[in-house]
């Protein structure tokens, strides 16, 4: 018990003690044992749906939200969907300002106390999602505790909770309208309203996490975590493999298991990993390195990996939240078909759209799934309803543009490390279009033209209407690609004060606003 010796304080007793749970191979064993005894498989009921709309709309009454509508008569989910008019964030907003101003009774009964501060998915504009704090419970918290035990019961030999997880880049920020902190990143309302036993396997310390400017709190990441024994990280692919090169740059080791031996796995939020991936197997070269995909918003939590090799997640469907689904070919009509979750196809574009506990009512999310499986049912994330590009009617959505840029590097042995795609116009005798590609390499093709012959024949083969508008219509021209050296798109969001992990350069713009500010980084 030499460690004890020559304790000073209590801040001195609480670090050693932490250090030695952290160390106990015992407690590692008791945790993750209390994972898996939680395990149960998500077998999603339309019974499930049906009981829990009701229970949101009992829930509601007295709200001005329910008075409006006048939810008294409604019997059935059909009886739901013709009262209730579907609603982008655009028209909650006026009722959102009155919660963030503390009125009472608007959408949930009594006051929210906390709002999620979401800038990643429009970019530039921030958007302040209502958390009540039966939303904190029985979303976020309860299915992070599900992510964990899905990961534990598929590796029961992982020493997760031996040592320490890094978890980054979370802050809170300013309520415009009452000044107080009761708006926060979602990373932050995780961290903050996490089990307190969490709190011991975390790093880093609050004082590093308040951190503003994100490469100063990178630094202080690295620096005080390099003598540590780390087994995962959390966060995006892009902002993960950024980070992790950094430690390299910073340790000048070959790799990430030279600096922790003991790395198991990375939790990456939404985004798709496949682009990324050559730089993982680059920065952790092993098969013990698992990468598990959770798909989450500041609006909720929807599904998580359930499997080693996975690409596609189970969606979590039995508690408060109330799924329909609009085919994205009708998204924007004025009267699209919305589907149940009792009626959706195999492998079909939909743009979701939720109710749930924290009163967002049928509320579209900017996202598109594909669903893989229906029993149960498991989905991918194929896009964005704001990011794809449909110029001539040819619908082109990121999942399409991830395939193309992959095969393109496969056929030409180069690692890509980001890109964005957005149309260009010619306006001679007639108009014609192209796509405008900018790629941020770290290993760069031997000969451009070859890549962009090879990526445009590689979209012409992932979306066959993108083939027939190049080849048959011909209103597609030769697509025209632009090579960066990697870090371009990072700096560019420094650039712009936009180094959060909730910011992100958008895949494909149907404009051309990012791509123009981004080729003037290039020429400049």
């Amino acid at each position: 018990m030499k460690k004890f010796e020559n304790i000073k304080n209590i801040k001195e007793f609480s670090a050693i003690m932490r250090d030695s749970i952290i160390d106990n191979i015992f407690v590692n064993k008791f945790i993750k044992s209390w994972f898996i005894l939680r395990y149960h498989i998500h077998k999603s009921s339309f019974r499930d749906q049906e009981r829990l709309i009701k229970k949101l709309i009992k829930k509601s009454e007295n709200t001005i939200w329910w008075k409006k509508f006048w939810y008294k008569g409604i019997k059935s989910i059909k009886d739901f969907q013709k009262q209730t008019p579907i609603s982008h964030y655009k028209d909650m907003e006026p009722r959102i300002t009155y919660m963030l101003k503390w009125e009472k009774d608007i959408c949930y009964p009594g006051k929210i106390q906390r709002f999620a501060t979401s800038s990643g998915t429009t970019w530039w504009t921030s958007k302040y999602i209502p958390m009540s704090k039966e939303f904190i419970k029985g979303s976020h918290i309860k299915w992070w505790v599900e992510a964990i035990t899905l990961y534990l019961k598929n590796n029961p030999r992982s020493r997760l909770f031996q040592w320490k997880a890094i978890v980054i880049w979370w802050t809170f920020s300013t309520n415009p309208y009452t000044k107080q902190n009761n708006v926060w990143f979602l990373s932050a309302i995780i961290q903050k309203e996490s089990p307190f036993i969490w709190q011991h396997f975390r790093e880093p310390n609050n004082e590093i996490s308040f951190i503003e400017n994100r490469e100063e709190k990178s630094q202080k990441i690295i620096e005080t975590t390099l003598n540590k024994n780390i087994t995962s990280l959390s966060g995006q692919p892009s902002w993960g493999s950024n980070f992790l090169y950094k430690v390299l740059e910073y340790t000048g080791k070959k790799d990430i298991l030279e600096v922790w031996p003991n790395f198991e796995l990375f939790f990456r939020w939404w985004m798709s990993i496949d682009l990324y991936l050559p730089h993982f197997f680059h920065l952790f070269p092993s098969k013990k390195v698992k990468y598990y995909q959770i798909y989450s918003a500041s609006e909720w939590f929807f599904a998580v990996q359930d499997s080693n090799l996975a690409n596609d997640m189970l969606l979590l469907t039995n508690n408060w939240i109330f799924y329909e689904f609009i085919p994205f070919e009708e998204y924007g009509k004025k009267n699209p078909t919305i589907f149940t979750l009792q009626e959706v196809q195999l492998d079909k574009d939909y743009v979701i759209v939720i109710t749930n506990n924290s009163w967002l009512w049928r509320y579209v999310l900017w996202d598109t799934v594909k669903f893989t499986s229906l029993d149960p049912r498991r989905i991918v994330v194929s896009g964005r309803t704001k990011y794809y590009i449909d110029v001539v009617g040819e619908c082109v959505t990121s999942d399409y543009t991830d395939k193309a840029i992959m095969e393109a590097c496969k056929k030409t042995d180069t690692i890509a490390t980001d890109y964005h795609v957005a149309p260009v116009t010619y306006s001679w005798w007639d108009i014609r279009w192209a796509y405008e590609w900018i790629v941020e390499f770290t290993k760069a093709p031997a000969n451009y033209k070859e890549f962009a012959n090879i990526l445009d024949k590689e979209l012409c083969n992932a979306n066959s209407y993108y083939f027939d508008e190049r080849h048959d219509t011909k209103i597609l021209w030769d697509a025209i690609v632009h090579w960066v050296p990697q870090w371009t798109f990072y700096n560019r969001m420094k650039s712009k004060n936009r180094l959060w992990w909730q910011f992100k350069i958008p895949k494909l713009s149907n404009d051309r606003k990012h791509l123009d500010e981004i080729l003037k980084i290039i020429w400049s």
